[in-house]
Protein backbone atom coordinates (compact mmCIF):
# COMPACT_ATOMS: atom_id res chain seq x y z
CA UNK A 1 0.00 0.00 0.00
CA UNK A 2 1.47 2.97 -0.56
CA UNK A 3 0.62 6.43 0.81
CA UNK A 4 0.50 9.77 -0.74
CA UNK A 5 -0.13 11.81 2.73
CA UNK A 6 1.36 12.04 6.01
CA UNK A 7 -0.95 13.37 9.07
CA UNK A 8 -0.32 16.66 9.23
CA UNK A 9 -1.91 19.98 7.25
CA UNK A 10 -3.65 19.92 3.77
CA UNK A 11 -1.34 19.00 1.05
CA UNK A 12 -4.45 19.80 -2.11
CA UNK A 13 -2.86 22.60 -3.95
CA UNK A 14 -6.16 23.87 -4.81
CA UNK A 15 -9.58 23.48 -6.66
CA UNK A 16 -9.86 21.50 -9.60
CA UNK A 17 -11.99 23.44 -12.28
CA UNK A 18 -14.27 20.53 -13.19
CA UNK A 19 -14.50 20.07 -9.31
CA UNK A 20 -16.09 23.37 -9.29
CA UNK A 21 -17.75 23.38 -12.08
CA UNK A 22 -19.72 20.62 -10.85
CA UNK A 23 -20.06 21.64 -7.40
CA UNK A 24 -21.71 24.99 -8.81
CA UNK A 25 -24.23 23.34 -10.94
CA UNK A 26 -25.48 21.30 -7.27
CA UNK A 27 -25.22 23.99 -5.15
CA UNK A 28 -27.25 26.26 -8.24
CA UNK A 29 -30.17 23.22 -7.90
CA UNK A 30 -30.39 23.58 -4.05
CA UNK A 31 -30.04 26.93 -3.31
CA UNK A 32 -30.51 29.09 -6.78
CA UNK A 33 -26.91 30.87 -6.38
CA UNK A 34 -23.52 29.25 -7.37
CA UNK A 35 -21.17 28.69 -4.39
CA UNK A 36 -19.18 31.70 -3.37
CA UNK A 37 -15.80 32.57 -4.33
CA UNK A 38 -14.63 32.94 -0.79
CA UNK A 39 -16.32 29.71 0.55
CA UNK A 40 -14.42 26.95 -1.85
CA UNK A 41 -10.93 25.80 -2.14
CA UNK A 42 -9.11 23.42 -0.23
CA UNK A 43 -7.76 25.35 2.80
CA UNK A 44 -11.36 25.85 4.15
CA UNK A 45 -11.88 25.54 7.80
CA UNK A 46 -14.84 23.34 9.29
CA UNK A 47 -16.25 26.25 11.12
CA UNK A 48 -16.63 28.39 8.01
CA UNK A 49 -18.06 25.42 6.14
CA UNK A 50 -20.46 24.94 9.12
CA UNK A 51 -21.28 28.83 9.10
CA UNK A 52 -21.64 29.09 5.55
CA UNK A 53 -24.90 26.11 5.92
CA UNK A 54 -26.16 27.67 8.59
CA UNK A 55 -27.12 30.45 7.31
CA UNK A 56 -28.36 29.02 3.90
CA UNK A 57 -32.03 28.79 3.73
CA UNK A 58 -33.98 25.42 2.92
CA UNK A 59 -33.39 23.76 -0.61
CA UNK A 60 -35.37 25.34 -2.76
CA UNK A 61 -35.74 21.98 -4.34
CA UNK A 62 -36.94 19.61 -2.17
CA UNK A 63 -39.87 17.56 -2.59
CA UNK A 64 -40.98 15.50 0.60
CA UNK A 65 -42.79 11.98 0.42
CA UNK A 66 -45.18 11.66 3.30
CA UNK A 67 -47.71 8.89 4.44
CA UNK A 68 -45.63 6.03 3.97
CA UNK A 69 -43.46 4.93 6.85
CA UNK A 70 -43.84 5.65 10.70
CA UNK A 71 -40.31 5.09 11.73
CA UNK A 72 -36.53 5.17 10.60
CA UNK A 73 -36.05 5.02 6.52
CA UNK A 74 -32.66 2.49 5.94
CA UNK A 75 -32.79 2.07 2.97
CA UNK A 76 -33.62 3.99 -0.69
CA UNK A 77 -32.88 2.91 -4.31
CA UNK A 78 -34.23 4.31 -7.52
CA UNK A 79 -35.63 2.08 -10.20
CA UNK A 80 -33.50 1.95 -13.35
CA UNK A 81 -35.59 4.13 -15.74
CA UNK A 82 -35.91 6.84 -12.63
CA UNK A 83 -39.82 5.94 -12.52
CA UNK A 84 -39.27 4.60 -8.94
CA UNK A 85 -38.38 4.96 -5.39
CA UNK A 86 -38.52 1.86 -3.25
CA UNK A 87 -37.38 2.57 0.44
CA UNK A 88 -36.78 0.33 3.54
CA UNK A 89 -38.00 0.75 6.96
CA UNK A 90 -37.58 0.41 10.46
CA UNK A 91 -41.82 -0.17 10.39
CA UNK A 92 -41.40 -3.16 8.83
CA UNK A 93 -42.95 -2.46 5.17
CA UNK A 94 -41.27 -1.24 2.05
CA UNK A 95 -42.56 1.68 0.18
CA UNK A 96 -42.79 2.35 -4.05
CA UNK A 97 -43.13 5.93 -4.89
CA UNK A 98 -44.03 7.78 -8.22
CA UNK A 99 -40.58 9.99 -8.34
CA UNK A 100 -42.63 12.44 -10.84
CA UNK A 101 -45.32 13.18 -8.42
CA UNK A 102 -43.77 12.33 -5.04
CA UNK A 103 -46.98 10.28 -4.04
CA UNK A 104 -47.43 6.67 -2.57
CA UNK A 105 -47.84 4.18 -4.88
CA UNK A 106 -47.55 0.92 -3.49
CA UNK A 107 -46.88 -0.42 0.42
CA UNK A 108 -45.31 -3.70 0.74
CA UNK A 109 -45.94 -5.76 4.06
CA UNK A 110 -46.75 -9.36 2.83
CA UNK A 111 -44.94 -11.70 5.04
CA UNK A 112 -42.81 -9.11 6.97
CA UNK A 113 -42.79 -9.45 10.34
CA UNK A 114 -43.09 -6.32 12.68
CA UNK A 115 -40.55 -7.56 15.25
CA UNK A 116 -37.67 -6.73 12.38
CA UNK A 117 -37.07 -4.07 10.45
CA UNK A 118 -36.51 -3.36 6.58
CA UNK A 119 -33.10 -2.41 6.15
CA UNK A 120 -32.13 -2.53 2.10
CA UNK A 121 -34.05 -2.49 -1.07
CA UNK A 122 -32.33 -3.04 -4.55
CA UNK A 123 -33.75 -2.43 -7.95
CA UNK A 124 -33.09 -5.19 -10.65
CA UNK A 125 -32.42 -3.37 -14.31
CA UNK A 126 -35.66 -2.75 -16.24
CA UNK A 127 -33.64 -1.84 -19.82
CA UNK A 128 -34.85 -4.21 -22.97
CA UNK A 129 -31.68 -5.54 -23.50
CA UNK A 130 -31.26 -6.73 -19.98
CA UNK A 131 -33.53 -10.12 -20.31
CA UNK A 132 -32.40 -11.41 -23.40
CA UNK A 133 -30.81 -14.11 -22.44
CA UNK A 134 -32.95 -14.41 -19.07
CA UNK A 135 -35.47 -16.17 -17.21
CA UNK A 136 -36.29 -13.49 -15.02
CA UNK A 137 -37.79 -10.29 -15.43
CA UNK A 138 -38.97 -11.22 -19.01
CA UNK A 139 -42.42 -10.82 -19.67
CA UNK A 140 -44.77 -10.37 -16.53
CA UNK A 141 -41.98 -9.31 -14.39
CA UNK A 142 -41.53 -5.59 -15.93
CA UNK A 143 -40.34 -4.79 -11.99
CA UNK A 144 -37.88 -6.65 -10.21
CA UNK A 145 -36.96 -5.58 -6.61
CA UNK A 146 -35.24 -7.18 -3.82
CA UNK A 147 -35.80 -6.44 -0.30
CA UNK A 148 -33.99 -7.38 2.89
CA UNK A 149 -34.17 -7.20 6.73
CA UNK A 150 -32.92 -7.70 9.98
CA UNK A 151 -34.46 -11.10 10.21
CA UNK A 152 -32.32 -12.56 7.53
CA UNK A 153 -34.32 -12.75 4.72
CA UNK A 154 -34.40 -11.59 1.86
CA UNK A 155 -37.84 -10.89 -0.49
CA UNK A 156 -38.28 -10.28 -4.05
CA UNK A 157 -41.27 -8.37 -5.21
CA UNK A 158 -42.76 -8.33 -8.96
CA UNK A 159 -44.20 -5.21 -10.51
CA UNK A 160 -46.67 -5.62 -13.67
CA UNK A 161 -49.94 -4.49 -15.23
CA UNK A 162 -50.27 -1.37 -17.36
CA UNK A 163 -50.96 1.49 -15.91
CA UNK A 164 -51.11 1.09 -12.11
CA UNK A 165 -48.17 -1.41 -10.89
CA UNK A 166 -49.46 -4.41 -8.88
CA UNK A 167 -46.88 -6.03 -6.91
CA UNK A 168 -46.62 -9.68 -6.20
CA UNK A 169 -44.27 -11.69 -3.45
CA UNK A 170 -42.04 -13.59 -6.19
CA UNK A 171 -39.52 -15.62 -4.07
CA UNK A 172 -37.71 -15.30 -0.53
CA UNK A 173 -34.63 -16.63 1.10
CA UNK A 174 -33.98 -17.42 4.71
CA UNK A 175 -30.11 -16.73 5.66
CA UNK A 176 -30.71 -17.58 9.08
CA UNK A 177 -31.53 -21.02 7.56
CA UNK A 178 -28.07 -21.14 5.86
CA UNK A 179 -26.36 -19.99 8.60
CA UNK A 180 -27.77 -22.82 11.12
CA UNK A 181 -26.88 -25.48 8.13
CA UNK A 182 -23.07 -24.23 7.36
CA UNK A 183 -20.66 -26.72 7.84
CA UNK A 184 -20.37 -27.45 11.44
CA UNK A 185 -24.13 -27.38 11.70
CA UNK A 186 -24.13 -25.01 14.62
CA UNK A 187 -26.83 -22.09 14.71
CA UNK A 188 -29.00 -20.49 16.89
CA UNK A 189 -32.61 -20.71 17.59
CA UNK A 190 -35.41 -19.54 15.59
CA UNK A 191 -35.46 -15.85 17.19
CA UNK A 192 -32.20 -15.19 18.43
CA UNK A 193 -29.26 -13.29 16.74
CA UNK A 194 -31.05 -13.57 13.37
CA UNK A 195 -28.06 -12.27 10.39
CA UNK A 196 -28.72 -9.09 9.46
CA UNK A 197 -28.43 -8.42 5.87
CA UNK A 198 -26.37 -5.28 4.79
CA UNK A 199 -25.33 -6.30 1.14
CA UNK A 200 -28.28 -6.09 -1.40
CA UNK A 201 -27.04 -5.59 -5.03
CA UNK A 202 -28.50 -7.31 -8.74
CA UNK A 203 -25.48 -8.23 -10.57
CA UNK A 204 -24.54 -8.70 -14.47
CA UNK A 205 -20.94 -10.51 -14.35
CA UNK A 206 -19.19 -11.02 -17.37
CA UNK A 207 -17.92 -14.32 -15.56
CA UNK A 208 -21.72 -15.20 -16.22
CA UNK A 209 -23.40 -13.48 -18.33
CA UNK A 210 -26.09 -15.60 -19.12
CA UNK A 211 -27.01 -15.57 -15.30
CA UNK A 212 -29.36 -13.04 -13.25
CA UNK A 213 -27.36 -12.91 -10.29
CA UNK A 214 -28.05 -11.38 -6.25
CA UNK A 215 -25.92 -9.93 -4.36
CA UNK A 216 -26.31 -10.75 -0.27
CA UNK A 217 -24.32 -10.83 2.77
CA UNK A 218 -24.85 -12.42 6.01
CA UNK A 219 -22.73 -12.20 9.18
CA UNK A 220 -18.77 -13.13 7.76
CA UNK A 221 -19.75 -14.32 4.82
CA UNK A 222 -20.87 -12.59 0.73
CA UNK A 223 -23.08 -14.75 -1.14
CA UNK A 224 -23.94 -14.88 -4.83
CA UNK A 225 -27.61 -16.19 -6.16
CA UNK A 226 -28.81 -17.28 -9.64
CA UNK A 227 -32.62 -16.26 -9.60
CA UNK A 228 -34.24 -18.48 -12.08
CA UNK A 229 -38.51 -18.91 -12.67
CA UNK A 230 -40.01 -21.50 -10.80
CA UNK A 231 -40.93 -24.32 -13.78
CA UNK A 232 -44.08 -25.12 -13.16
CA UNK A 233 -46.43 -24.25 -14.67
CA UNK A 234 -49.38 -21.54 -13.42
CA UNK A 235 -52.41 -22.16 -11.98
CA UNK A 236 -54.44 -23.18 -14.75
CA UNK A 237 -57.71 -21.70 -12.81
CA UNK A 238 -55.50 -18.27 -12.86
CA UNK A 239 -54.40 -17.24 -16.39
CA UNK A 240 -52.54 -14.00 -13.99
CA UNK A 241 -50.27 -16.38 -12.04
CA UNK A 242 -46.82 -15.22 -11.82
CA UNK A 243 -44.24 -18.34 -11.39
CA UNK A 244 -41.77 -17.80 -8.27
CA UNK A 245 -38.43 -17.17 -8.42
CA UNK A 246 -35.82 -19.62 -7.17
CA UNK A 247 -32.48 -18.94 -5.76
CA UNK A 248 -30.08 -20.93 -6.96
CA UNK A 249 -26.73 -20.93 -5.25
CA UNK A 250 -23.96 -19.81 -7.60
CA UNK A 251 -21.09 -18.49 -5.11
CA UNK A 252 -20.32 -17.65 -1.66
CA UNK A 253 -16.99 -16.65 0.55
CA UNK A 254 -16.74 -16.90 4.52
CA UNK A 255 -13.82 -13.86 5.45
CA UNK A 256 -11.74 -14.31 8.68
CA UNK A 257 -9.06 -12.03 10.28
CA UNK A 258 -5.79 -11.86 8.71
CA UNK A 259 -2.27 -12.80 10.44
CA UNK A 260 -1.38 -8.95 9.90
CA UNK A 261 -2.48 -6.97 13.20
CA UNK A 262 -5.50 -5.80 11.78
CA UNK A 263 -7.41 -8.18 13.79
CA UNK A 264 -6.85 -5.85 16.92
CA UNK A 265 -9.65 -3.70 16.29
CA UNK A 266 -12.24 -5.75 18.22
CA UNK A 267 -15.56 -4.16 16.63
CA UNK A 268 -18.45 -4.41 19.30
CA UNK A 269 -16.26 -4.60 22.59
CA UNK A 270 -17.70 -6.89 25.11
CA UNK A 271 -20.56 -7.62 23.23
CA UNK A 272 -18.54 -9.29 20.71
CA UNK A 273 -16.39 -11.43 22.80
CA UNK A 274 -15.29 -13.94 20.51
CA UNK A 275 -14.15 -10.93 18.29
CA UNK A 276 -16.13 -12.36 15.66
CA UNK A 277 -15.67 -10.71 11.75
CA UNK A 278 -19.03 -9.35 9.96
CA UNK A 279 -19.77 -7.69 6.63
CA UNK A 280 -21.61 -3.97 6.33
CA UNK A 281 -21.38 -3.89 2.72
CA UNK A 282 -20.52 -5.31 -0.08
CA UNK A 283 -20.29 -4.13 -3.40
CA UNK A 284 -19.74 -5.34 -6.92
CA UNK A 285 -18.73 -3.23 -9.90
CA UNK A 286 -19.34 -4.33 -13.39
CA UNK A 287 -16.48 -2.42 -15.40
CA UNK A 288 -13.86 -4.75 -13.75
CA UNK A 289 -16.14 -7.34 -12.48
CA UNK A 290 -14.36 -7.36 -8.63
CA UNK A 291 -16.25 -7.07 -5.53
CA UNK A 292 -15.32 -4.90 -2.57
CA UNK A 293 -16.56 -5.55 0.88
CA UNK A 294 -16.54 -3.44 3.69
CA UNK A 295 -15.51 -5.27 7.00
CA UNK A 296 -15.88 -4.53 10.73
CA UNK A 297 -12.27 -5.15 11.52
CA UNK A 298 -11.85 -2.18 9.38
CA UNK A 299 -10.47 -3.75 6.22
CA UNK A 300 -12.35 -3.90 2.90
CA UNK A 301 -11.19 -6.82 0.62
CA UNK A 302 -11.43 -6.71 -2.95
CA UNK A 303 -12.10 -10.00 -5.11
CA UNK A 304 -12.53 -10.62 -8.52
CA UNK A 305 -15.08 -13.35 -10.01
CA UNK A 306 -13.21 -15.77 -11.68
CA UNK A 307 -14.63 -19.28 -13.77
CA UNK A 308 -11.98 -22.50 -13.92
CA UNK A 309 -13.93 -25.19 -16.29
CA UNK A 310 -17.41 -23.92 -15.68
CA UNK A 311 -16.68 -23.85 -11.65
CA UNK A 312 -17.19 -20.13 -10.40
CA UNK A 313 -15.12 -18.95 -7.92
CA UNK A 314 -14.06 -15.77 -6.00
CA UNK A 315 -10.16 -14.82 -6.23
CA UNK A 316 -8.40 -12.67 -3.97
CA UNK A 317 -7.12 -9.38 -5.28
CA UNK A 318 -6.12 -6.93 -2.58
CA UNK A 319 -6.96 -5.81 1.03
CA UNK A 320 -7.38 -2.15 1.66
CA UNK A 321 -6.13 -1.10 5.34
CA UNK A 322 -5.17 1.64 7.05
CA UNK A 323 -1.87 1.08 9.71
CA UNK A 324 -3.70 0.15 13.21
CA UNK A 325 -2.18 3.12 14.94
CA UNK A 326 -3.03 5.92 12.10
CA UNK A 327 -5.77 7.76 13.37
CA UNK A 328 -5.96 8.25 17.27
CA UNK A 329 -8.05 5.69 18.62
CA UNK A 330 -7.74 3.17 15.84
CA UNK A 331 -9.22 3.03 12.62
CA UNK A 332 -12.48 0.95 13.43
CA UNK A 333 -15.20 -0.70 11.27
CA UNK A 334 -16.04 0.14 7.94
CA UNK A 335 -19.49 1.50 7.35
CA UNK A 336 -20.07 1.09 3.46
CA UNK A 337 -17.81 1.50 0.47
CA UNK A 338 -18.34 2.83 -3.15
CA UNK A 339 -17.07 1.56 -6.22
CA UNK A 340 -16.73 4.73 -9.63
CA UNK A 341 -17.96 3.89 -13.10
CA UNK A 342 -14.62 3.33 -14.10
CA UNK A 343 -13.44 0.64 -11.68
CA UNK A 344 -10.29 2.07 -10.64
CA UNK A 345 -11.20 4.68 -7.83
CA UNK A 346 -13.42 3.12 -4.36
CA UNK A 347 -14.20 4.86 -1.52
CA UNK A 348 -14.38 3.48 1.91
CA UNK A 349 -16.78 4.84 4.39
CA UNK A 350 -14.78 4.67 8.42
CA UNK A 351 -17.72 4.83 11.64
CA UNK A 352 -15.17 7.57 12.72
CA UNK A 353 -16.11 9.75 10.31
CA UNK A 354 -13.89 9.31 8.22
CA UNK A 355 -13.99 8.83 4.17
CA UNK A 356 -10.76 7.28 2.56
CA UNK A 357 -9.97 7.38 -1.13
CA UNK A 358 -7.93 4.69 -2.83
CA UNK A 359 -6.45 4.06 -6.36
CA UNK A 360 -6.45 0.78 -7.73
CA UNK A 361 -4.07 0.06 -10.56
CA UNK A 362 -2.90 -2.67 -12.42
CA UNK A 363 0.90 -3.77 -12.25
CA UNK A 364 3.43 -6.28 -13.93
CA UNK A 365 4.57 -8.05 -11.02
CA UNK A 366 6.92 -10.78 -12.16
CA UNK A 367 5.16 -11.09 -15.71
CA UNK A 368 1.57 -11.43 -13.47
CA UNK A 369 -1.06 -8.60 -13.62
CA UNK A 370 -1.61 -7.88 -10.16
CA UNK A 371 -3.97 -5.45 -8.30
CA UNK A 372 -2.22 -2.42 -6.47
CA UNK A 373 -4.26 -0.24 -4.02
CA UNK A 374 -2.80 3.45 -3.01
CA UNK A 375 -4.51 5.36 -0.43
CA UNK A 376 -4.51 8.53 -1.89
CA UNK A 377 -6.60 10.94 0.24
CA UNK A 378 -9.02 11.23 3.55
CA UNK A 379 -11.95 13.30 3.98
CA UNK A 380 -11.51 13.94 7.55
CA UNK A 381 -13.97 17.27 7.80
CA UNK A 382 -17.68 18.75 7.18
CA UNK A 383 -19.40 15.98 9.55
CA UNK A 384 -19.22 15.69 12.87
CA UNK A 385 -16.01 14.32 14.45
CA UNK A 386 -16.65 10.99 15.71
CA UNK A 387 -19.96 10.09 14.20
CA UNK A 388 -20.78 7.62 11.79
CA UNK A 389 -20.90 8.01 7.73
CA UNK A 390 -23.06 5.75 6.17
CA UNK A 391 -22.17 6.43 2.61
CA UNK A 392 -20.81 7.81 -0.34
CA UNK A 393 -21.37 8.16 -3.95
CA UNK A 394 -19.16 9.12 -6.96
CA UNK A 395 -20.92 11.97 -9.23
CA UNK A 396 -20.97 15.06 -11.61
CA UNK A 397 -19.98 14.50 -14.93
CA UNK A 398 -19.09 12.15 -17.40
CA UNK A 399 -15.68 11.40 -15.24
CA UNK A 400 -18.06 11.93 -11.51
CA UNK A 401 -15.72 14.84 -10.28
CA UNK A 402 -17.15 14.51 -7.30
CA UNK A 403 -18.20 12.50 -4.06
CA UNK A 404 -21.12 12.63 -1.85
CA UNK A 405 -21.13 11.30 1.55
CA UNK A 406 -23.88 11.67 4.40
CA UNK A 407 -24.31 9.95 7.84
CA UNK A 408 -26.05 10.37 11.13
CA UNK A 409 -25.07 14.21 12.13
CA UNK A 410 -27.85 14.63 9.19
CA UNK A 411 -25.52 16.30 6.42
CA UNK A 412 -24.52 15.95 2.88
CA UNK A 413 -21.23 17.01 1.88
CA UNK A 414 -19.58 17.23 -1.40
CA UNK A 415 -15.97 16.99 -1.87
CA UNK A 416 -13.50 16.51 -4.88
CA UNK A 417 -13.48 12.97 -5.98
CA UNK A 418 -10.20 13.42 -7.20
CA UNK A 419 -8.38 14.81 -4.02
CA UNK A 420 -5.05 14.13 -2.71
CA UNK A 421 -3.51 14.11 0.73
CA UNK A 422 -5.35 14.57 3.98
CA UNK A 423 -8.64 17.19 2.97
CA UNK A 424 -10.34 19.12 6.32
CA UNK A 425 -13.51 20.35 4.36
CA UNK A 426 -15.90 19.85 2.04
CA UNK A 427 -16.79 21.82 -1.28
CA UNK A 428 -19.71 22.56 0.34
CA UNK A 429 -22.81 20.90 2.31
CA UNK A 430 -25.92 20.35 0.40
CA UNK A 431 -28.27 19.06 3.43
CA UNK A 432 -28.07 19.60 6.77
CA UNK A 433 -30.81 18.03 8.94
CA UNK A 434 -29.58 18.23 12.54
CA UNK A 435 -32.75 16.41 13.85
CA UNK A 436 -32.68 13.61 10.72
CA UNK A 437 -29.91 11.15 10.61
CA UNK A 438 -29.15 10.31 6.97
CA UNK A 439 -28.91 6.69 6.82
CA UNK A 440 -29.54 5.97 2.58
CA UNK A 441 -29.03 7.98 -0.51
CA UNK A 442 -29.77 7.11 -4.06
CA UNK A 443 -28.81 9.36 -7.39
CA UNK A 444 -31.13 8.44 -10.27
CA UNK A 445 -28.78 7.38 -13.29
CA UNK A 446 -28.89 9.67 -16.38
CA UNK A 447 -27.60 6.76 -18.48
CA UNK A 448 -30.37 4.02 -17.49
CA UNK A 449 -33.36 6.50 -18.47
CA UNK A 450 -36.06 4.33 -20.08
CA UNK A 451 -36.05 5.35 -23.59
CA UNK A 452 -39.29 6.98 -23.96
CA UNK A 453 -37.95 9.79 -21.88
CA UNK A 454 -37.19 12.75 -24.29
CA UNK A 455 -33.21 14.27 -23.45
CA UNK A 456 -34.81 17.62 -22.73
CA UNK A 457 -37.34 16.62 -19.60
CA UNK A 458 -34.51 13.94 -18.26
CA UNK A 459 -33.56 15.10 -14.79
CA UNK A 460 -31.17 13.83 -11.87
CA UNK A 461 -32.88 13.28 -8.59
CA UNK A 462 -31.38 12.66 -5.26
CA UNK A 463 -33.59 10.86 -2.66
CA UNK A 464 -32.59 10.97 0.86
CA UNK A 465 -33.53 8.82 3.82
CA UNK A 466 -33.18 8.77 7.65
CA UNK A 467 -34.85 10.31 10.39
CA UNK A 468 -34.83 9.69 14.15
CA UNK A 469 -38.57 10.43 16.03
CA UNK A 470 -41.08 10.99 13.37
CA UNK A 471 -44.19 12.94 13.85
CA UNK A 472 -48.04 12.67 13.80
CA UNK A 473 -47.55 12.27 9.65
CA UNK A 474 -45.01 9.78 9.78
CA UNK A 475 -41.54 9.60 8.45
CA UNK A 476 -40.60 11.57 5.53
CA UNK A 477 -38.14 10.72 2.72
CA UNK A 478 -36.99 13.59 0.78
CA UNK A 479 -36.29 14.12 -3.30
CA UNK A 480 -34.33 17.00 -4.67
CA UNK A 481 -34.56 17.86 -8.31
CA UNK A 482 -31.38 19.07 -10.14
Amino acid sequence: MTMHTDQTGVHQPGLRPKASQEANILHSAFFGCPLPSSSVGANNTNDNNAASSKTKKPPRNERVCMGGHRETIFGLSFSSDGKYMASASQDSSICIWDVESHRLVAKLTDGLDAKFECLRVAWMKTRDDFTSNSHVAHGAYKYLLASAGADGIVRLWSGSGDGMLKWHSAGMLDHHTLEKNWGDGGGTSEEEDRPQIYALQFVRSDAAPQLNILLTSANDCIYLWNLVEDGSPPSPNDASTLRMIIFHPHLSFRFSHLQDGSDVYQFGGARNPDNELYVFDASYCESNDLVGTALSDGTCRVQSLADCDNEPYFQDQCVLSLPPGYFPGGVGHLTALFWDKSGTRLATCIASGRVVLWLLQLVDRGGVQALHPSCISVLQGGHDAGRPLFGAKYCGGENQELLMTWGVDGKVCVWDSFSVGEVVSPLCTLISHANYPIYALDITDDEMKSKDQAADTQKVCIAVGGGADSGFLGMPAYLYDL
